[in-house]
């Protein structure tokens, strides 16, 4: 008798984790209790972003994640009658968790790259950017050449840290690396570092916060650059139906309506 109770129990047990199993979520409409009629599936997808602050990717005063990226995916996948479950991550962590298939897909003013083509794909690009050198207002560059000697800091798995490496060879700089946008920043300001490689919408979303109001940008944009929304490479179909929606937005006014929410001209 308890051989058999233990059967049931461990039976009952496999199919309520098979029944947590899947990634739909139903939601019927109030009063409704017949299953075939006002019943709403949609399917989740998970992406994950780094809510380092800005105009991008933040965390309003409840919690809640608010941005750009966020709502232009969250936009795009209510096209395709899809739940967004976002994840959040350090932004050195995300191409892993794509190739690894942990997540469908990430948004983080992620830079479209070659390398990063080699392991996941790609929407067209959504946002034109490029890299800049920041100091302290006070300090001694003037020029990338002097930087000879001095340290440049940059954020783990970026671009930047690309360039910032790029420099330092050419240069005769140090480099360093921290893994979160806010401490770059705080970096230079303190004198841990001399100077900074970042994108250019954080460095100005920073100086006209006004809580950068002691760094400056020496020289012209270092590169040109353009992110991407980047999907798994095992999910075609969703990279092929988010271009779609955002060419459409593109084309009707939705993204530039978006844009000027957060940046304020196009």
């Amino acid at each position: 008798m308890k051989r058999l109770s233990f059967i049931v129990a461990l039976a009952l047990l496999v199919f309520s984790l098979v029944g947590c199993g899947n990634r739909n979520t139903t939601s019927s409409g109030p009063g409704d209790s017949n299953s075939d009629k006002n019943e709403s599936k949609k399917d989740v997808v998970i992406f994950a972003t780094t809510p380092d602050g800005g105009a991008f990717s933040a965390k309003d005063k409840d919690g809640k994640l608010v941005g750009f990226d966020i709502e232009i995916v969250e936009t795009l996948a209510k096209k395709e009658n899809l739940q967004v479950e976002w994840k959040e991550m350090k932004f050195n962590g995300i191409i892993p968790a794509l190739q690894a298939k942990q997540i469908d897909g990430a948004a983080a003013a992620i830079t479209i790259r070659d390398d990063r083509r080699k392991v996941t794909n790609f929407t067209d690009s959504y946002f034109e950017s490029g890299l800049v050198l920041v100091t302290k207002k006070d300090s001694s560059i003037k020029s990338f050449e002097d930087l000879k000697g001095k340290t440049i800091v940059a954020k783990q798995g970026s671009s930047g840290l690309q360039k910032a490496q790029e420099l330092a060879k050419k240069y005769d700089s140090n480099v360093k690396v921290l893994e979160d946008e806010p401490t770059l920043y705080m970096d230079v300001e303190a004198g841990g570092s001399n100077a900074l490689v970042n994108d250019l919408p954080f460095v100005l979303d920073k100086m006209n916060s006004g809580t950068g109001n002691k760094l400056k940008m020496i020289g012209d944009k270092l590169t040109g650059e353009e992110y991407g929304i980047a999907i798994s490479k095992d999910n075609e179909d969703l990279l092929n139906k988010f271009n779609k929606h955002l060419a459409e937005m593109k084309s009707n006014g939705e993204y530039d309506k978006m844009y000027k929410k957060y940046f304020g001209s196009n």
